[in-house]
């Protein structure tokens, strides 16, 4: 029989583990970093062992309506933590944040629930995983040639919002493939804004594309992000 001694011992070891990957987390300044990981993994690996030991409760009733599933808790516990996995992804001005820190949220909880369970080897194993994943790789996939979608706000001043083309044409000149824009004309008459997005291969010089789109004339403003 598995003692107190036990139960206590694997808790701490989730707490260990979970402060490892907190810790890689907590160096660049994530949301969820050193002290949140330890309190998710502690807290997932003590639900798992409440899962398991709940029967010792009932171990003297016998009903044949008794049903205790063990891997209940569990279910519960890997729903919850989406919740808190979501408060940690950010959306600023199209580009997304902290996805990574929640898929680390979500492996610390079922990490601490194998540790909960006494699966040591695939607990620790998983954690090694889990830091060649966010310490090595990484260096890999900054090499991964990748597209870079940017957005451009362009007011002008023309007769004709045909000149719209003539901007299109220039942007495609300059390296990028124009997804899709909009065109809105403004209230005093001959002033139009167009938002324009578009992708390219490689991560552009921002400034040296604004000096090149104000060199048309008719263009009064650009902003480019």
């Amino acid at each position: 029989m598995t003692s107190e001694w036990e139960w206590l011992f694997r808790i701490f070891i989730a707490g260990i583990l979970s402060g490892v990957i907190g810790w890689e987390r907590e160096k660049h300044a994530r949301a969820a970093g050193f002290r949140t990981l330890i309190l998710v993994g502690m807290s997932c690996c003590l639900s798992m062992i409440v899962s398991l030991r709940i029967i010792e409760l009932f171990s003297q009733v016998n009903s044949p309506y008794l049903r205790i599933d063990p891997a209940r808790i569990a279910y519960g516990v890997l729903t919850g933590i989406g919740f808190i996995g979501a408060g940690t992804i950010i959306k600023d001005r199209g580009n997304v944040r902290g996805l990574t820190t929640a898929s680390c949220l979500w492996g610390v909880s079922a990490m601490g629930l194998a540790i909960g369970c006494g699966y040591y080897f695939i607990g620790i194993g998983t954690t090694i995983l889990f830091l060649i994943t966010l310490l090595i790789l990484k260096n890999i996939e900054s090499r991964i040639p990748r597209d870079v979608y940017s957005k451009i706000r362009i007011k002008f001043s023309a007769e004709d919002p045909q000149f719209l083309e003539e901007i299109l044409n220039h942007i495609s000149n300059i390296g990028y493939q124009v997804l899709e824009f909009s065109i809105s004309e403004q209230r005093n008459g001959n002033i139009y804004v167009a938002n324009i997005q578009c992708i390219s291969k490689k991560q552009k010089d921002g400034v040296k594309i604004l000096q090149e789109l104000k060199n048309l004339e008719k263009i009064t403003e650009v902003d480019f992000r």
